[in-house]
């Protein structure tokens, strides 16, 4: 049985996933040596952390695990793609939520404020008045 809620997000996976597309292949760089191949450089972690960061902005919601390495595949591997997050995490760049979620800090719901696993994410969005607020 498919699960309903992963059928409403379909659209926002794969909108996310070209915009990370595109970005990705602006940051790669093409070197063509004197045979004529075309080589094609990898990726930086920094670079790879812009995406994730884009990645994370462009869906404006808490984005699951499994989402990320649909969106990241062929791009970035699953073990780096988890170090790249583990990184934003511990520089509280990135909140992680329960159920493997991931999300900017400024884009965690605030019903699920308290399932931030990042206690000085957690801290942060406890003591900061809502940026919602200021908007009515």
């Amino acid at each position: 049985m498919v699960n309903p809620s992963a059928i409403r997000r379909e659209p926002l996976i794969e909108r996310v996933r070209e915009r990370i597309l595109r970005e990705y292949e602006s940051l790669r760089t093409r070197l063509v040596d004197e045979s004529g191949l075309l080589v094609t450089t990898a990726l930086d972690d920094s670079d790879v952390e812009k995406l994730v960061i884009t990645a994370l902005d462009e869906a404006r919601s808490p984005v699951s695990w499994r989402e990320l390495k649909a969106i990241f595949q062929g791009v970035v591997g699953e073990d780096r793609l988890r170090r790249i997050l583990n990184g934003l995490k511990a520089r509280n760049v990135v909140a992680e939520l329960t159920h493997t979620r991931y999300s900017l800090p400024k884009y965690v719901p605030e019903p699920e404020i308290a399932k931030v696993k990042n206690p000085v994410v957690l801290r942060q969005l406890m003591e900061e008045p809502s940026d919602k607020e200021g908007l009515n």
